[in-house]
């Protein structure tokens, strides 16, 4: 099928000018009047600023509900085309991604850097709320500069592990475009912490009490540490008011801006593909955050995701179960069955898996990685909803990471043993690669479309990344008309070279080129092109799978 889709441009014409049509009496159009394919400022690169809100409410989702809600939902429902993309396919920046390394490619200084250029706290630190419940234990501090972090630590048994997950995910996720939190590694000296004469700790159960000093020594207890120092990983406080996290679908009726299923929003699906990169197998509502921020006097909400102390090799208390990421926590009735009929005597591929002694590390291995088979601990609505294009948009974000550029945001997890850095750095490489290689097989990989010299260039990433053999391509050419939505051959068009009926065309004339790689199995990619006054521009890409 052929992925059609909704059209950023068409959406934002709509957000900003519907009520002026109304007014005006512009929507009298007759009914039967065709609306052009492409708009004058197709593909945009960027949403309109966005529409003020005037009251957000708190959405609080209960984590129970939502795993056995979700859990129901194994099987993906009929394929819809992905919506939040321009007219080439691609994630124009919004309040939920703003397009980073895979457009601009940003140097290694801003690779570590991530998310702010505030320098790394500064001590000494007033503890102002510890946390005894959870996975981990943890507090809330300010720095000597009056910055508010919420601090995470490694389990005894396992140093780095957990802190070292949640900044490397944060860098990489950031790179890509998606707003994250700045997290960074700090080791402190136990006398860099004063405890606030307001400072409270709160008990299992959710009961507050005063925190006092001994709290916080039995917090440093249960934690990794060496000596008087303590790792940490600070995160600084999100900008903005917090209204609670967003959900993997429908849309929030209280945001003027959300106007597209979140289920169907290539940013949320291609998620997938950098969870399954990651093996960030917890992406899921509750590690997400809404806040209301202000820019230019308008008021608006922006959307995150965080906590990312389970992914990689980590599972937040320790090493992440090999069972992860391969089965979801609660067994389909298929796996379920399969495992009765055979006396749960086979193995399964996970029961084999190899990883390494490091505890920095975990269980993080690339061998039985399976690119199209991640499983989260429960079904997220935006990756069942996922199609063939939203990957190819994905993989070809993940295939923007050289090894240089892995081992830039690998070294910002400052774990002391060198080989866990090494064996970090090889095993995402051949991750990315095992990606690349999977879904640049799926659908005809080409992209980066041009006209230089009078003739149309191209690159065919999965020869460029050398995942297959250079091919040859067949092009036809077709007079384009925008308004009636058809194409008429041009004789003689057959080749890379634009013909001269192309060539002498008036400005603003639309054409069309299908490329096919004869003798594969994948369908052709259509490309459509518009002459301006010195180039002929890119205007929209048809992928077909």
């Amino acid at each position: 099928m052929v992925g059609r889709r909704i059209i950023c441009s068409r959406m934002a014409q709509v957000r900003l000018n519907l009520l002026t049509l109304i007014l005006t009496g512009a929507l009298a159009v007759s009914v039967g009047s065709p609306a052009p394919k492409f708009l004058p400022d197709d593909p945009i690169q960027a949403m309109p600023a966005p529409l003020p809100i005037t009251k957000a409410l708190r959405h609080d989702i209960n984590p129970t509900i939502d795993f056995l809600v979700q859990s129901l939902r194994t099987e993906p429902g009929p394929a819809t085309p992905a919506g939040g993309v321009n007219t080439i396919g691609e994630v124009p920046d919004s309040e939920w991604f703003t397009n980073r390394h895979g457009w601009r490619r940003l140097s290694r200084d801003e690779l570590q850097r991530g998310p702010s250029s505030a320098q790394a706290p500064v001590p000494p630190f007033t503890v102002t709320r510890g946390k005894s419940e959870g996975i981990t234990p943890g507090f809330v501090m300010r720095d000597s500069k009056g910055r508010l972090y919420f601090v995470k630590c490694d389990p005894i048994r396992y140093p780095e592990l957990t802190t070292g997950a949640d900044v490397i995910v944060s860098k990489f996720l950031y790179a890509i475009g998606y707003n994250t939190p700045k997290n960074e590694i700090v080791d402190l000296n136990l006398s860099d912490l004063q405890l606030s004469g307001t400072a409270t700790i709160m008990l299992p159960g959710g009961r507050l009490r005063p925190m006092t000093s001994n709290d916080l020594k039995e917090i440093v207890k249960q934690v990794a540490h060496r000596d008087r120092q303590l790792r940490i990983m600070a995160s600084l406080l999100i900008e903005g008011q917090s209204i609670g996290p967003f959900r993997y679908q429908g849309t929030r009726d209280d945001d003027p801006n959300d106007i597209v299923l979140h289920e169907n929003r290539r940013d949320l699906r291609g998620l997938y593909v950098f969870s399954a990169w990651l093996n960030n197998t917890d992406a899921k509502a509750g590690n997400t955050l809404d806040t209301i921020v202000e820019e230019n006097g308008v008021r608006f909400i922006r959307h995150y995701l965080l906590d990312f102390g389970s992914a990689l090799g980590s599972d937040g208390d320790g090493p992440k179960d090999p069972r992860l990421g391969q089965e979801f926590m609660l067994p389909t009735p298929i796996g379920t069955l399969t495992q009765i009929l055979s006396l749960g005597l086979a193995p399964r591929a996970w029961e084999r898996a190899h990883f390494p002694e490091l505890p920095g590390v975990g269980n993080f291995e690339s061998q039985l990685f399976d690119p199209d088979d991640l499983k989260p601990d429960y079904p997220n609505p935006a990756f069942l909803s996922r199609l063939p294009d939203d990957d190819f948009w994905a993989a070809k974000q993940v295939m923007a990471f050289t090894n240089d550029d892995i081992r830039a945001i690998v070294e910002t997890a400052r774990f002391s043993n060198v080989r866990s850095t090494e064996y970090m750095i090889a095993t995402l490489a051949e991750r990315r690669n095992k990606i690349g290689r999977t879904f640049f097989s799926k659908i005809l990989p080409l992209d980066h479309f041009r006209v230089e010299n009078g003739d149309l260039l191209f690159d065919d990433l999965a020869v460029l990344y050398g995942f297959h053999t250079p091919r040859r391509y067949d092009v036809r050419w077709f007079r384009f008309d925008n308004i009636n939505q058809t194409r008429d051959p041009i004789q003689g068009g057959t080749s890379v070279h634009l013909s001269a009926e192309v060539m002498q065309a008036s400005l603003g004339s639309y054409f069309a080129a299908v490329i096919n790689a004869p003798g594969s199995h994948l369908k052709p990619v259509s490309i459509y092109l518009r002459k301006e006054n010195t180039a002929y521009k890119l205007v929209g890409v048809d992928r077909a799978w």
